[in-house]
C-alpha cells in the first residue's frame, strides 16, 4: 500500500463536489443530482451521452425530451412533471433522470444491465420479458462504452484499491472524529477514520477493494487533493 499525505483545510470539508471532470455540459447539475440520489456520476453522464449526447433540446420519435430523454407523458408524469416544457430545463431533467435511474437500480436489485434496459425499454417490458431484448442489451452496452470513455478522460486516479492516504492531522481528537465521519459518509469507495499519530490525530482515508468512484475523485479534487 502506498501512503499519500495531504494537508486539507478543514473549512473546505463542507464543500460539495464542484470540480469539473473535463468539458461536460451542465457539470454542476450532474454532480448535484448524482450526490442527491446516490447514483454514480459517471453512470449518469454516460446515460446522458447515450440518450442525447448532452443536448438539452433533444426530442426523440418516442416523445422523449431533454438531456436525459424523459418520456412524455408516462415517465414524466410518474416523476411529477406537469408540463412538457419543464423537461427542457436541463438541471431539472438531469435530476429526474438520476432519480429514475436510482429507482430502477433498486427495482432490479442493483442489476445495472436490467436497470439500463428498463430505462431504455420501460421497466414493465423488462420485467415481463423472459430475456432482455437485444436492443436493450445494445443500449446498456453503449452506456458502458460511454462510461468507460468518461472515466478514462477524468481525473487521474493515483490512489488504487486498498491504498491509504493521510488527509489532515489535528491536535483535537474530537475534530478529527467529526471530519472523518463527515467524509466517510460522503465517499462511496473509501472509508475515513481518525488515527492517533505522534503530533495528534490523523484523518486517514482507506480505499476499498473496488477503488474510488468518479464522484469520490471529483469531490476529493474539489477539496484540494487529486486522488
Amino acid at each position: 500500500m502506498r501512503a499519500v499525505t495531504l494537508l486539507l483545510p478543514a473549512l473546505l470539508l463542507a464543500a460539495n463536489a464542484s470540480a469539473s471532470i473535463s468539458g461536460y455540459p451542465y457539470q454542476r447539475c450532474f454532480e448535484i443530482a448524482s450526490n442527491m440520489h446516490d447514483v454514480p456520476l459517471d453512470l449518469v453522464l454516460a446515460v446522458a451521452a447515450t440518450e442525447s449526447n448532452w443536448d438539452p433540446d433533444a426530442r426523440s420519435h418516442a416523445n422523449a425530451h431533454g438531456i436525459m430523454q424523459i418520456q412524455w407523458p408516462g415517465t414524466a408524469r410518474y416523476l411529477g412533471v406537469k408540463r412538457v416544457a419543464e423537461l427542457y430545463n436541463p438541471c431539472l431533467n438531469i435530476e429526474l433522470g438520476s432519480r429514475y435511474l436510482k429507482e430502477l437500480l433498486g427495482r432490479f436489485d442493483g442489476d445495472e444491465t436490467k436497470a439500463l434496459a428498463a430505462y431504455n425499454y420501460g421497466p414493465g417490458r423488462i420485467e415481463r420479458a423472459d430475456t432482455i431484448p437485444k436492443g436493450a442489451l445494445r443500449y446498456a452496452a453503449t452506456v458502458r462504452k460511454h462510461r468507460a470513455s468518461i472515466v478514462a478522460g477524468s481525473v487521474p486516479d493515483k490512489l488504487q484499491a486498498n491504498d491509504r492516504a493521510t488527509l489532515v492531522v489535528f491536535r483535537s481528537k474530537l475534530r478529527a472524529e467529526r471530519i472523518a465521519a463527515r467524509l466517510s459518509e460522503a465517499l462511496q469507495g473509501a472509508t475515513v477514520s481518525p488515527t492517533p499519530v505522534a503530533d495528534g490525530y490523523a484523518v486517514q482515508l482507506a480505499v476499498g477493494q473496488s477503488g474510488l468512484t468518479l464522484g469520490d475523485r471529483v469531490m476529493l479534487k474539489s477539496l484540494g487533493f487529486t486522488p
